[in-house]
């Protein structure tokens, strides 16, 4: 047997205080209570053999619930006195006189069953036996018999002085102990889960265990996966038939509807499934209650079984056809409330058999309710339903079509893809198939394979669906063509598709995210922030199942672009607060790029960083290729503020260049500026002039960052390109006059023609202008070479713009131009940090400081702030090395004192 009993210590210890004193004289009484299976019955046990060695006379009887209305049947039974006769028996006087030949000790068992008269008899006897050596030992089961009367004897008692003894379920050290013991080693996960379902409570326990060993052949080191699943042992159905014998049978008849529904039930629901009311089943109801096998739930208005052990012999007892009828039932019932979709899909996938209209239909419209807030749940329910239908089957392909574009929000591509096309193979070409076809198109646009995503579209475009159906597979059609470098003809079927103001779909928004696009690479601006406003009016729906990001991501994208930088912060903001409740994959992955763009347009590069390599894991992870040019660009940019091309060009290399109009137009201007850190500014526009003329075709370029024209002044003047000269400062003042709500391009065409003509006027007012802090200070240091009497103030202001955003490359330049004037600074007076302490923290760290300080682990950390475990483990040693300190504790600390 597996006996373990260490954490009873202190109730044997009581009993043996009161054999020990019954030995020396002294009666008393002992009151010993507990819910059913707590063991009470072994302590009586204890205490009667350890009387028994000390030669006490002991008297040991249980009451019987067939016994109940027996006057005086358990004291009799106990002392051998005859129940019936031609007189009742003087059993007071029967125990003084056993008592005077020596110590007695009665125990008395399953009081809960005891008639009125023992009840009234226990509670005058041991006072009237107060001066002679008798221990009684009273115990009760809780919950059932005449607990109300046994119930005020115990008080009655416990008022006269007598020791009251509950015993409560194992403590969980005892219960790893017995564990321990049983699988010789450390459980396992589950054998732990297993165990739990006892409750703590011993007999149900110690009958698992056995029974595992001696039904089921589990041995000590055996997985307990290897029996886990099976049905219980038959000694667990023993104890817990025991633990049922004194309910009536309309309670284990509730009991049985109530496993069904697992752990946690309502009452209304257990009463809907029997067909009856709340009412009707509130005794048997009361009476679980009372003998606590449930419990009040958790949830409001809900029960559950105080041990799981006893639910699944409840559910294991019912016929399994009658099982499966109440499966299907509760299933059905389920699906009625709100947020039990996927608990009623266990049910009817238990339940229901192939075929089964209503419960194929049920489900079907569960995984559609669950796809915009929980798409795990969704594709789950989809999948199980799939089960229950023909392939072929209309049921099938509406449940194909809702499981595909669940595992596409969960950016599970590739089972997307396989599910899809497996589908289409067989799909009529209903709404359903085209929607299949639409998320085929959409799995090959984002890894990568655009004239493959724009084939499929057009094929389904001739499919038998609806208008928005039809809508959403032209506008992944439209993002394809873009994709793959077809921009004409996207953007004619582009002008098409935008009908009108009151045009509120996903294609009207991706038409005009479009065209917005065209607009801006004209120059027109204006228009095109105007075309993207419109698309974000559009409205939320259909976003996450076409490849395009949010308009307000697009928003928020292009308004750091050209410089506006609180006004980008602010619609990011906007489209976190939009998307973040998105549930899928792709807007999620979407947001990190677009954070990480706002951030380095900002002249938050080495953040940005951050942000872009988590993101480049995920996309890794999920296999989307749409953002990789614009990924490996930033981090490019960041290689080159810190001064490293070598390292820029390999993330360059990363990726091949985009055909995507905006993303490979970056990736050039991007290559263009580290050949020219490699090189010269001459040069690197020399080589690239000729490789890729279309970047001197004004005035697209000049969009590209807000020091965009500026920077070709400067390299067309060193490669003494006088014509170039006057065309990047022509177009960029065309650009600044087409588009005056833009203060960043009058900045951007004065930086220009001041960098052109040496016009310091012109330069100070693009310094005063601009708002991107990375090309304010570009502008500062034109201005140094323009205003020989400002210089060095002109490189302070340039100094201080690169440090904020730590351009150390910049940084580097600008120092060497202050040696030349002739002043000279250590590195240190340029920062805006002291060395240590908390000041000296960079933005990134203090935050990684605060959130660590707050309590949170580096994986939570890394999930707030859109990096890797890694990146914070990182800023924490340089955390640590500023304050000082070593370990978390003492961060809290000392944040807890600055503050």
């Amino acid at each position: 047997m597996v006996n373990n009993w260490d954490d009873r210590s202190d109730i044997r210890a009581c009993l043996r205080s009161a054999v020990s004193a019954l030995m020396a004289g002294s009666g008393g009484v002992v009151l010993v209570e507990g819910e059913v299976g707590m063991g009470y019955g072994r302590e009586l046990a204890f205490a009667r053999a350890l009387a028994v060695s000390r030669n006490a006379c002991t008297y040991l009887a249980r009451a019987d619930e067939l016994a109940r209305w027996t006057p005086l049947a358990v004291l009799c039974q106990a002392l051998g006195e005859t129940v019936w006769g031609s007189r009742p028996p003087d059993l007071l006087r029967s125990i003084g006189d056993r008592s005077g030949e020596g110590p007695v000790l009665i125990a008395l068992d399953h009081l809960q069953w005891a008639d009125p008269m023992t009840l009234s008899a226990l509670k005058s006897f041991p006072s009237a036996l107060r001066d002679r050596p008798v221990l009684w030992l009273l115990a009760r089961r809780d919950g059932i018999g005449v607990a109300t009367e046994v119930e005020r004897l115990f008080d009655h008692l416990e008022s006269e002085g007598a020791t009251r003894l509950r015993l409560r379920p194992l403590s969980a050290a005892a219960v790893e102990r017995m564990l321990t013991g049983f699988a010789g080693r450390a459980p396992d996960g589950d054998l732990v889960v297993l165990a739990a379902g006892a409750g703590g409570n011993p007999t149900l326990l110690t009958a698992l265990l056995d029974g595992l060993r001696e039904e089921h052949g589990a041995a000590i080191g055996d997985g307990a996966a290897v029996w886990s699943s099976r049905p219980l042992p038959g000694k667990v159905v023993a104890v817990v038939q025991r633990m049922l014998a004194g309910c009536e049978a309309e309670t284990i008849s509730v009991l049985e509807v109530a496993a069904i529904f697992g752990t946690t039930f309502r009452v209304a629901d257990i009463a809907d499934v029997l067909g009856r009311t709340a009412g009707d089943i509130l005794r048997a109801v009361r009476e679980a209650l009372r003998a606590r096998l449930v419990v009040p739930g958790d949830v409001p208005d809900s029960l559950s079984f105080r041990y799981d052990l006893v639910r699944r012999v409840l559910q294991e007892s019912v016929t399994p056809s009658v099982a499966a009828a109440l499966h299907r039932q509760v299933g059905l019932l389920l699906l009625r409330r709100s947020g039990s979709a996927a608990e009623a899909a266990d049910h009817l996938v238990r339940g229901a058999l192939p075929g089964d209209t209503q419960a194929i239909w049920a489900l079907a419209d569960a995984a559609a309710q669950a796809l915009d807030t929980a798409p795990t749940e969704a594709a789950e329910i989809s999948l199980r339903a799939l089960r229950l239908t023909r392939p072929g089957s209309a049921d099938h392909h509406r449940l194909l079509d809702v499981r595909v574009t669940a595992l596409l929000r969960l950016g599970r591509l590739v089972e997307a893809e396989e599910l899809a096309s497996a589908g289409l193979a067989v799909a009529p070409p209903d709404e359903h198939g085209v929607r299949l076809g639409a998320a085929l198109a959409t799995v090959r646009v984002l890894n990568g394979r655009y004239r493959s995503a724009v084939t499929v579209a057009e094929q389904m475009l001739v499919g038998d669906a609806s208008s928005s159906d039809h809508e959403r597979v032209q506008a992944t059609r439209i993002c394809a063509l873009i994709a793959n470098g077809d921009h004409q003809e996207a953007c004619r079927l582009a002008e098409v598709a935008v009908t009108g103001e009151e045009d509120r779909t996903v294609l009207a928004g991706t038409a005009r995210l479009v065209l917005a696009t065209q607009r801006w690479a004209e120059g027109d601006v204006t228009a095109s922030f105007e075309l993207m406003k419109e698309a974000v009016r559009c409205g939320p729906g259909g976003w996450r199942d076409v490849p395009t990001p949010h308009p307000q991501m697009a928003l928020a994208a292009a308004l750091a672009t050209v410089g506006d930088i609180r006004a980008a912060e602010e619609a990011f903001a906007e489209a976190e607060s939009l998307v973040q409740h998105a549930t899928d994959v792709g807007s999620d992955l979407a947001l990190r790029v677009v954070g990480a763009w706002v951030k380095a347009r900002a002249g938050r590069v080495e953040e940005a960083a951050e942000v872009v390599e988590a993101a480049f894991e995920l996309s890794e992870e999920l296999g989307v290729t749409w953002w990789t040019s614009l990924m490996t660009t930033v981090l490019a940019t960041a290689a080159l503020r810190r001064g490293d091309p070598t390292a820029a060009r390999l993330h360059l290399g990363m990726a091949p260049e985009s055909r995507l109009p905006y993303f490979r137009a970056y990736h050039v201007w991007t290559a263009l500026q580290v050949e020219a850190a490699r090189t010269s500014q001459g040069a690197a526009l020399s080589v690239f002039a000729t490789s890729h003329p279309e970047l001197l075709e004004q005035p697209a370029p000049l969009l590209l960052e807000p020091g965009a024209a500026a920077w070709l002044v400067r390299a067309a003047r060193s490669a003494d390109d006088r014509d170039l000269v006057r065309m990047v400062v022509a177009a960029s003042a065309e650009l600044a006059r087409r588009n005056p709500g833009f203060p960043a391009l009058a900045a951007a065409a004065a930086h220009a023609r001041g960098v052109a003509r040496g016009d310091a006027a012109a330069l100070t007012a693009a310094v005063d202008q601009y708002t991107d802090p990375w090309a304010k200070a570009s502008a500062a240091e034109d201005l140094a070479a323009a205003d020989g009497a400002g210089a060095v103030a002109a490189l302070e202001t340039a100094m201080a713009g690169f440090t904020a955003v730590d351009s150390t490359r910049d940084v580097a330049r600008i120092r060497s131009k202050l040696r030349e004037a002739g002043v000279r600074r250590r590195h240190w007076t340029y920062t805006d940090r002291p060395a240590t302490g908390w000041e000296s923290l960079t933005d990134t760290e203090r935050e990684v400081a605060e959130l660590v300080a707050g309590g949170l682990t580096n994986r939570q950390v890394a999930a707030r702030m859109f990096v890797s475990p890694h990146t914070v483990h990182a800023h924490l040693g340089r955390i640590f090395r500023k304050l000082g300190i070593a370990s978390r504790v003492e961060l809290t600390g000392l944040r807890h004192r600055i503050a």
